[in-house]
């Protein structure tokens, strides 16, 4: 099949590298909110065994030796949640979408950086066709370390980071 007839854009490169700044800083966005619907779980987590392990300690001070076993069953309980809490499935996507959040907002600010370049006029098409290239490249390869089985797309967080990334390109560029 060949390629449709399309007028020759002078600005098409320009555009590409503008859209794939869109589509980083919305998933920029997506990330932190993944993070942190995921770090809500972290945290509730960290205060049910605290709540769980100092009410155990507390409620064998007063009952002692009448309810030894409960006492000594939910702080063990509570010991075995903090050893394994690693391995609990929205602790690691936190820890994944921390790391990956972090190399996100630094590819934004590189791409950035690159945009005056790009709009100036500073650089060919082919210039600007793969510096686009690799800035896709290394938040492909990102994505790919921090979360080898994929990222979960939650849709009302894919919205809201559409609309940040809206709301960051009118504010910073003028522009929607």
């Amino acid at each position: 099949m060949s390629p449709p007839n399309v007028p020759s854009d002078p600005h098409n490169q320009q555009k590409l590298y503008w859209d794939e700044m869109i589509n980083l800083k919305a998933a920029a966005s997506y990330v932190d909110l993944y993070r942190n619907s995921r770090g809500k779980w972290v945290k509730n987590l960290g205060i049910l065994r605290a709540v769980a392990s100092s009410s155990s300690i507390a409620g064998w001070a007063v009952w002692g030796k009448e309810l030894f076993v409960l006492w000594a069953s939910i702080i063990a309980a509570s010991q075995v949640v903090d050893a394994t809490k690693d391995l609990f499935p929205f602790a690691k996507e936190h820890k994944a979408a921390s790391a990956y959040s972090i190399t996100l907002r630094y590819l934004l600010n590189d791409a950035e950086l690159e945009w005056d370049g790009v709009f100036s006029g500073r650089f060919t098409d082919e210039e600007i066709m793969k510096r686009r290239h690799k800035l896709r490249k290394l938040r492909i390869e990102a994505e790919n370390r921090n979360f080898p089985d994929g990222l979960v797309a939650v849709p009302v967080l894919l919205i809201q980071a559409e609309d940040e990334a809206e709301i960051y390109f009118k504010t910073t560029y003028g522009v929607n």
